[in-house]
């Protein structure tokens, strides 16, 4: 079985290559450090594919499961700090695509998601239920795949449950937000293949208002990113040239969303090791956000204080009570964060196919 899964790892990276090549990409297998094209700690991608000004470092799995995301998250956001590069993560359980990983983009923009979205919405209005249902569904998947290549999650290509269970693993779906596309998963499965699903109306308006809700979010999201990558250029070691910047381009956005922006400057400075060259930029960052929101925060954390101060006995002898160690003798725990992650693995690939 391991020798199986290797020569399919194996055949699918020679599969890619020469795909790569015939694209007229210059392509590194399993390139060694000194071929890399900047440092990337320990790591050896399987193909390092370049083209112009642009390059792909690829990661090829045989199955999105019992990937560490974090990891591979924390690796691509490291590539994109370099201008035209991308880190990808490809499957054999990857969506079928007619473009190769990372050459054509065939996502809608945020743009178009939004009109489609108008769209759908006005299906819904006019008590076309079940075509609305399925056109919110096709809006709803880009925008979870454009939001994973946003925020540098490598997934973009996983089959949708594999995308749910990751983002919102991640923290960029609340579990009430996993919980309602999991049952809209489960009604769209058969009214897409031709079976008669009876849509509770409800459920629809509630996936309306989820598709909205994040598009509103995200795309928010993805201009600020633009905004402060376009700063970003204009950078120079002169701060007095970056202070003239933010005037001259931020002068008339609210205060909130300039905060917005200079805190995704200052990651990406952090990123590339250059936040000390701008010592002021949180000064900039604290005056752009409202007193009121500061202020919401501090008591915010006074109330988690005073709840947790709450539940806090001293009268309570922890280190004696037969509560502690109680299950000391379960040698299964004795790596809890293993043990939870195989239940949730477990678990999770018996729910769906």
């Amino acid at each position: 079985m391991i020798n199986n899964t290797k020569t399919l790892h194996d055949e699918k990276i020679k599969s890619l290559a020469d795909k790569y090549v015939s694209e007229g990409f210059h392509v590194l297998i399993k390139p060694k450090t000194d071929e890399l094209p900047f440092y990337l700690d320990n790591y050896q991608p399987d193909i390092i594919a370049t083209k112009n000004n642009s390059g792909l470092v690829i990661e090829v799995r045989t199955s999105f499961s019992r990937i560490s995301v974090e990891r591979l998250q924390a690796l691509a956001e490291q590539v994109s700090t370099h201008p035209g590069w991308r880190f990808l993560l490809v499957t054999l359980e990857d969506i079928e695509a007619k473009s190769l990983p990372g050459t054509y983009e065939q996502l809608p923009s945020w743009q178009e998601l939004t009109n489609r979205f108008v769209q759908a919405h006005k299906l819904i209005e006019n008590d076309e239920v079940e075509p609305a249902f399925l056109f919110m569904w096709s809006i709803f998947e880009g925008a979870l795949r454009k939001r994973a290549i946003d925020v540098s999650i490598p997934i973009e290509r996983f089959p949708v449950i594999g995308l749910l269970r990751h983002l919102y693993s991640l923290g960029e779906l609340s579990i009430s937000q996993f919980d309602l596309a999991l049952v809209c998963f489960e009604i769209r499965n058969p009214l897409a293949h031709g079976y008669i699903e009876r849509l509770n109306l409800q459920v629809s308006h509630d996936f309306d208002n989820l598709v909205r809700e994040l598009l509103k979010e995200w795309v928010n999201e993805s201009e600020i990113k633009k905004i402060a990558a376009i700063l970003m250029k204009r950078l120079t070691k002169d701060y007095q040239t970056f202070n003239e910047i933010v005037a001259s381009e931020l002068g008339d956005i609210d205060k909130e969303t300039k905060g917005k922006i200079l805190l995704s400057i200052k990651t990406r400075l952090q990123q590339e090791g250059l936040e000390n060259q701008f010592n002021d930029l949180q000064h900039l960052i604290d005056e752009s956000f409202d007193s009121s929101i500061v202020e919401s925060n501090n008591q915010q954390l006074k109330t988690n204080q005073i709840v947790e101060s709450a539940y806090q006995s001293p009268d309570i002898d922890l280190i004696n009570d037969s509560f502690i160690g109680m299950w000391s003798d379960r040698q299964d725990l004795a790596d809890s964060t293993a043990w939870v992650r195989g239940v949730r693995e477990n678990q999770w690939s018996k729910s769906h196919d």
